[in-house]
């Protein structure tokens, strides 16, 4: 009973030993993930909420076979009007991507890093200075993994430390990034022990010490089996 106890118990301390520090990555990571309000950490927190420009129809020049056309794709599949920066536009989805073409105009319309600039801040209430920005055509930056690219990153001035990704083909915004997300992300790839893509939850590591936590947590009981027994033993008749 007492080798048994004892083997028990340097079990114990050995998986303790082994799984704490990843124990406490998890514990902390659970409170971060349950004190950060999501929509804070989507970047949604400080976003323009006013109304979305209304569409004229006196201002609608262009037509959609002008718009196709202008597009120079051979199959479009989608034609969507809308607006981009308040002026109606096209948006065109075809077999060569997706573009815009100005409703008005009848153009084309690029997406180069003034309007980027202008679509980021347009998206922020308060409208922030700019501090940079970069457009990404390879190599994305882990904030933005995952994504489709081309894409302008532009950062902003305000107290979030803000990055605003903007697609360059459509000009939607397709990322918000802040401090908040930032934090919440590392703690993520803590949770996951997916140390290079972090959204990979059947990593070996994550396995392991899942399995390892379960055996920690199973000897403790047995441990506590094991001194209630030996009490109820001592116990006088």
């Amino acid at each position: 009973m007492k080798n048994r106890q004892r083997a028990v118990r340097s079990i114990h301390a050995w998986l303790g030993l082994i799984t704490g520090i990843q124990l406490l990555f998890w514990c902390t990571g659970g409170l971060v993930f349950s004190t950060h309000d999501i929509e804070w950490v989507r970047g949604n927190h400080g976003r323009d909420t006013s109304a979305p420009a209304t569409l004229q129809p006196e201002s609608i020049v262009t037509s959609p076979a002008d718009a196709i056309a202008a597009s120079g794709f051979a199959n479009v599949r989608e034609v969507t009007l809308t607006t981009l920066l308040r002026k109606p536009v096209y948006r065109l989805t075809g077999e060569g991507g997706a573009m815009l073409v100005d409703a008005v105009s009848g153009n084309a319309i690029k997406i180069d890093e003034a309007r980027a600039q202008a679509i980021a801040q347009a998206d922020r209430a308060e409208q922030p200075e700019v501090t940079g920005a970069k457009l990404i055509t390879a190599d994305a930056p882990t904030e933005f993994r995952g994504r489709t690219l081309p894409a302008w990153q532009v950062k902003l001035a305000d107290a979030n430390n803000t990055h605003i990704y903007v697609d360059q083909a459509t000009g939607a915004v397709v990322a918000r990034r802040n401090d908040a997300w930032r934090r919440f992300d590392f703690f993520w790839m803590l949770h996951t022990m997916d140390y290079s893509g972090r959204d990979n939850f059947n990593t070996p590591w994550l396995i392991v010490f899942s399995v390892l936590g379960l055996l920690s947590v199973s000897s403790g009981w047995g441990i506590w089996v094991f001194r209630v027994a030996r009490s109820r033993k001592q116990q006088p008749a």
